[in-house]
């Protein structure tokens, strides 16, 4: 009869070696951390103009869509800069009316005193053999040479102002895109007066800037937190990380929502131990150096974020399990009661 007393004593005993051999084995197919805290993609809103606010279109934490017009910028100063920008344009294209009138009546007059050399010349050699012959002075063979110089002189210096014409025609073009790129530039600036949400999301910190606030380029104004896409930024420890790898499942627990389980996939694992980038990282070369586990960063997408219902806030303390696959089906069963 000892046996029937020392029964329930083994039972426990049994129950209790089962319970921690089926605990390691739930650990090792379905590895969890409590060191993970949810992420987005968060902009810092900045201008790329200085001036003066002169409007702010929302308030702190307000829902914003892509495109939604956020701050304003005095706009004027831009506004004249764009003005005198196209003015210098206008003058630049008016410049290119003169020039090419020019150009034309140079090339008119090269024509005409290409006409007057060449006769010039015709005169000048029969002028040359009348004289030789007896039948002309050489005063008067010796005037139409001089006008055939004359006329080739003509010619030259007009040929020289075409090509002062051209080159200026050259600069001019040259300014004409200056002046171009200039206006583009203005209103580029002119449309950064006011400020766009570049994706969807919640803005906060709003209540830190004012209307009348100056502002100055690439100042940040406040961040927008993106509510497309979160993600989990688990730090498992170096020794559970043998079985996880990109592509498997995993399951997510937000504290903020303890009764709602949200769907995960692992999308990588770090290069690094955290403290393999921190400002200081541990110096181990000494005498008195202790083994301690490090954690590795493991980025898990949420992908059934429910922002209606759920909505996410990043930094939130968060539990992850990944399911590395391959799990018996006992392990399977007990899992939810371990």
């Amino acid at each position: 009869m000892r046996w029937l007393k020392r029964l329930p004593v083994l039972i426990i005993i049994v129950v209790v070696a089962f319970s921690a051999y089926a605990y390691f084995q739930i650990a090792d197919y379905y590895p969890n951390t409590d060191d993970a805290y949810v992420h987005a993609h968060v902009v810092d809103i900045a201008p790329r103009v200085t001036g003066h606010i002169v409007a702010i279109y929302v308030h702190d934490n307000q829902v914003v869509q892509a495109g939604q017009p956020l701050v304003k910028v005095d706009p004027r100063a831009y506004r004249y800069a764009l003005q005198k920008t196209e003015a210098e344009l206008m003058q630049a294209e008016r410049q290119t009316t003169a020039i090419r009138a020019n150009i034309a009546g140079a090339q008119a007059n090269i024509s005409a005193d290409q006409v007057n050399y060449q006769n010039a010349q015709r005169n000048a050699q029969r002028a040359a053999a009348l004289a030789a012959q007896k039948y002309l002075s050489a005063q008067q063979a010796d005037n139409q040479l001089t006008a055939a110089q004359s006329a080739g002189a003509r010619l030259a210096a007009d040929q020289a102002a075409l090509a002062e014409r051209q080159a200026q025609q050259g600069l001019n073009a040259a300014r004409i895109t200056a002046a171009k790129a200039a206006v583009s530039t203005a209103k580029m600036y002119l449309s950064e007066t006011t400020l766009y949400a570049p994706i969807t999301g919640v803005v906060s910190k709003v209540d830190n800037i004012h209307v009348g606030d100056v502002v100055k380029v690439n100042q940040d104004l406040f961040p927008l937190i993106g509510n497309a896409e979160y993600w989990v930024e688990a730090n498992y420890k170096e020794t559970d990380l043998h079985r996880v790898h990109p592509g498997q499942t995993a399951e997510v627990i937000i504290d903020m929502y303890p009764n709602h389980r949200f769907k995960g996939k692992v999308v990588s694992l770090s290069g690094g131990a955290g403290n393999a980038f921190s400002l200081l990282p541990p110096e181990n070369a000494t005498g008195n150096w202790v083994k301690v586990t490090q954690r590795v960063p493991v980025r898990v997408l949420i992908t059934n974020p429910d922002p209606s219902r759920f909505p996410l806030r990043i930094g939130t303390s968060v539990s992850v399990t990944v399911d590395t696959g391959g799990a018996p089906r006992w392990v399977k069963a007990l899992r939810p009661f371990l």
